[in-house]
């Protein structure tokens, strides 16, 4: 009950008052529904579909990221601006609300609830909710505008889109295959790094985490490794695209692990730190 009643605050205060910032998720989508639809007319026009595409089509075209990036001293490094604006709008949306909810009410909130652990685990389900929320307007945004082109409200995927638009072996890849590496795994990934941006906002400043994240996603976009988190985020970086891609399963083992992780140091850190 008392993580409940801190709960039920969070929600009003860092969601709900703030749900302002979402917008940046319906931003995204309009865009990057414009470039799809603008792939499928051109494919259209040269008869290689007929169709107008699915919702999830024009989903996963949004959130496909950036193919491996590989050093060439002829071309020079451009970053995905609009992944990037996407993957640090939802860093920006949980950036300063709990670290200054602590600085203005965290004492009077933690005495009055009694249970320092119950405001770290309100904390931690905020933010998780806010991550989910987000690519939750940016679905909605992406369907709706989707519909409006002309695309069937399915799950499925057009092959001769896929293929079209990166590669023959696409034609390999399942529906629950592409609903792993677009969806489960980016959302899973988003969560962890956000809930480590959550924990250092404490430990250093709001700020300054907000910083770190932002330079770990420009490294992700840059260097494809398991240890920059951010390059799960993009399924053309999974090694269902490409065989040298990163495994998905991992970047679910890496997620789980930060979150947990996460849950464990940050209540050791608010149990043990005195707040009057």
């Amino acid at each position: 009950m008392k993580t409940y009643r801190f709960l039920k605050r969070d929600i009003r205060l860092g969601i709900m008052n703030r749900s302002y910032l979402l917008i940046v998720a319906a931003i995204f989508s309009f865009v990057m529904v414009q470039n799809c639809s603008d792939a499928i007319h051109s494919l259209k026009e040269i008869k290689w579909m007929w169709s107008n595409g699915t919702v999830m089509d024009y989903f996963l075209f949004s959130v496909q990221g950036k193919a491996f990036y590989r050093f060439d001293p002829k071309q020079s490094f451009q970053l995905p601006i609009l992944w990037f604006v996407f993957q640090i709008g939802i860093s920006y949306f949980i950036a300063y609300y709990a670290e200054k909810d602590y600085t203005d009410n965290g004492v009077n909130a933690i005495l009055a609830g009694r249970s320092r652990s119950s405001w770290w685990i309100s904390k931690i389900i905020w933010c998780i909710l806010s991550v989910v929320l987000y690519y939750f307007v940016a679905f909605i945004s992406n369907t709706l505008l989707a519909l409006y082109h002309g695309a069937t409200l399915s799950l499925n995927v057009s092959s001769d889109f896929f293929q079209a638009q990166f590669g023959y072996n696409m034609r390999f890849v399942t529906r629950g295959d592409f609903i792993l590496i677009g969806v489960i795994v980016p959302i899973a990934v988003t969560i962890a790094i956000c809930l480590v941006q959550l924990l250092l906002s404490f430990i250093i400043s709001p700020v300054t985490s907000f910083a770190l994240i932002c330079g770990i996603y420009v490294l992700s976009a840059y260097y494809t490794a398991w240890f920059l988190p951010g390059s799960f985020t993009m399924w053309l970086r999974s090694s269902y695209f490409d065989e040298n891609g990163l495994n998905p399963l991992s970047g679910l083992v890496i997620a789980a692990f930060l979150s947990i992780s996460v849950c464990v140091i940050g209540r050791e850190y608010f149990v043990s730190r005195d707040i009057i």
